[in-house]
């Protein structure tokens, strides 16, 4: 008797432990996400799941993720999630991967509020900025990242209602984290700069701003905040 218990639970406990680790609820996980992010309400497991919504610093990121482990992955030494997103109306994707190559993002192209990642920085967080933000990028790993690149669209201002959306620009970062920002198009207020981020304090650098002829007074609650440069108003960031 004690022999054929031996041998069935030879097959029995790899099979309860295989079992267990297939049922393992992503709700435990994420319990150990870093603050400013939050997650919602969650379901199902680390293999297949959904959490709704995602937020930061109390502001709503993503109405919607969810995830899907990609088995066959495994043949190459990885393990691989698709990553589908959901902001508004606005669907994004991208492919988490542990393993070979290093832990990573890969053929990122996401759709993001601006506001909740323009409040995280102490200086641009008085201005209230908002609008729609487009990130793109090959691959987000640490430290091999390639180019991300972000196009804020419809930017806004909430110091300045009577003269939003007032342009589009477009925010490039390379892999040495230099950043660089211009216009796109023919934008009521012309916002450029260049800096670099740093890990630890966030970006660094300057934004060069300046209303569109005949436009100067609608952007004076906002210009007004920032010392003059030339005929630009100067906004220093992360000092």
């Amino acid at each position: 008797m004690k022999q054929y218990l031996y041998h069935r639970s030879k097959f029995i406990i790899p099979l309860l432990i295989l079992f267990l680790i297939l049922q393992f609820p992503a709700s435990f996980i994420l319990k150990f996400v870093p603050a400013p992010v939050q997650s919602g309400g969650v379901s199902g497991t680390i293999w297949s799941g959904r959490l709704t919504p995602l937020g930061i610093s109390g502001q709503q990121l993503l109405d919607e993720v969810r995830w899907q482990w990609q088995p066959l992955k495994l043949f190459k030494g990885q393990l691989v999630w698709q990553l589908d997103t959901r902001y508004g109306s606005q669907a994004g994707k991208a492919w988490l991967a542990l393993g070979v190559g290093g832990n990573r993002l890969e053929s990122v192209s996401l759709t993001l509020p601006a506001a909740p990642l323009f409040a995280l920085d102490k200086k641009l967080a008085p201005f209230q900025l908002g609008g729609q933000l487009t990130l793109e990028a090959s691959r987000i790993s640490k430290p091999q990242t390639s180019e991300i690149s972000l196009l804020w669209q419809n930017a806004s201002s909430l110091v300045t209602p009577q003269a939003n959306p007032f342009g589009s620009y477009q925010i490039k970062l390379q892999p040495d984290l230099n950043w660089t920002i211009s216009p796109v198009g023919g934008a009521a207020l012309a916002i450029s700069g260049q800096g670099k981020v740093d890990p630890q304090r966030g970006p660094q650098g300057s934004l060069q701003l300046k209303a569109a002829s005949g436009k100067e007074s609608l952007f004076a609650p906002l210009l007004d905040r920032m010392p003059l440069n030339g005929d630009q108003r100067e906004l220093k960031l992360g000092i």
